[in-house]
This record gives structure tokens, C-alpha cells and sequence, in this order.
């Protein structure tokens, strides 16, 4: 009779604790964001707000990833960015080529997109450096940017 008790004790004891456990809530059903992966991941340049990745003066192709943060979609979603002026003095076809493209493609079921950057060989310049900031802006209705993880740069050494 005991080990019954014993034993009905600790099933409603277990019953118990486990029902005190908060059901878990989706997060990201309401807000879409981008942001980019080198943002979220690197420490912020010296004065600024957001990360400034070393390059070098070759020709050489890096890659920036885009992150969705939020729920996949069931379509391709464009997503435009933009070299910031007020941050970058790198001139285009120079310094650096985006081969004409002013938006990201995030593919369907896909949390993920990329933008290439061709970091073109510019004339040697001692002790110079250019850099290019890129800025995110979102999909133009639904999708907006991570205001903490919207801009990242490349600086050059010459």
C-alpha cells in the first residue's frame, strides 16, 4: 500500500512540474528582417556601427550573405541594397564591380541569400585604402532591413 501511494505521489509530483512549462511561441510570425551574416557575426569598425572587412588590392570575388530572419516564403524575394556615398569613397568599376546588380535573391523555402562583390585591381597607391559600405533596404513592403545588422563595408588596401 505504501509503494502505491509512494508511487501516485511521484507521478503527480512529475504531473506537476511538467505542466508548469510555458508553451513555446513563434517568434518571427510578424516581422520579417534582413540583415547581413558578416554584421552579426564581426565587431564593429572603430567609430562606426557596423563591421569594415579587410580586402586586398586583387582581383578576387567575396561573398556577403544575406540573412532572412523570419519565416521562409513560398516565392523568391528580391531584396535591394545600396552603396552607402556618405561612408564609401571605393569607386565602382575601379575598386569594386557589382556587375550591374542592385538586388539580393532570396529563393523560395530558403533563409538564405548572397550578394558578390569583384574586388577589381586598382593601381598600387602606398598606404591608401578605399572602402565601400553596403546598405540593406529590404524587399520595399513586407521585408525591412535590421537596422543593427543593415550595413557592412570592405576596405581595400591599395
Amino acid at each position: 500500500m505504501k509503494k502505491i501511494i509512494n508511487i501516485s505521489l511521484l507521478l503527480l509530483v512529475m504531473t506537476s512540474l511538467f505542466s508548469c512549462f510555458d508553451e513555446n511561441k513563434q517568434l518571427f510570425d510578424k516581422v520579417t528582417l534582413v540583415e547581413f551574416q558578416d554584421a552579426v557575426v564581426n565587431s564593429p569598425a572603430l567609430g562606426k556601427t557596423f563591421p569594415i572587412l579587410a580586402s586586398t588590392n586583387a582581383v578576387q570575388t567575396k561573398t556577403l550573405r544575406i540573412n532572412l530572419v523570419g519565416a521562409q516564403r513560398d516565392k523568391d524575394e528580391v531584396i535591394k541594397f545600396s552603396v552607402d556615398p556618405a561612408e564609401s569613397n571605393a569607386v565602382a568599376g575601379t575598386h569594386y564591380d557589382l556587375a550591374g546588380a542592385t538586388t539580393i535573391t532570396i529563393p523560395a523555402k530558403s533563409s538564405f541569400g548572397e550578394l558578390k562583390v569583384n574586388i577589381l585591381k586598382a593601381p598600387a597607391q602606398a598606404g591608401q585604402t578605399a572602402t565601400v559600405v553596403f546598405v540593406l533596404e529590404g524587399n520595399g513592403s513586407d521585408i525591412g532591413p535590421n537596422n543593427n545588422y543593415k550595413k557592412v563595408g570592405y576596405r581595400i588596401t591599395l
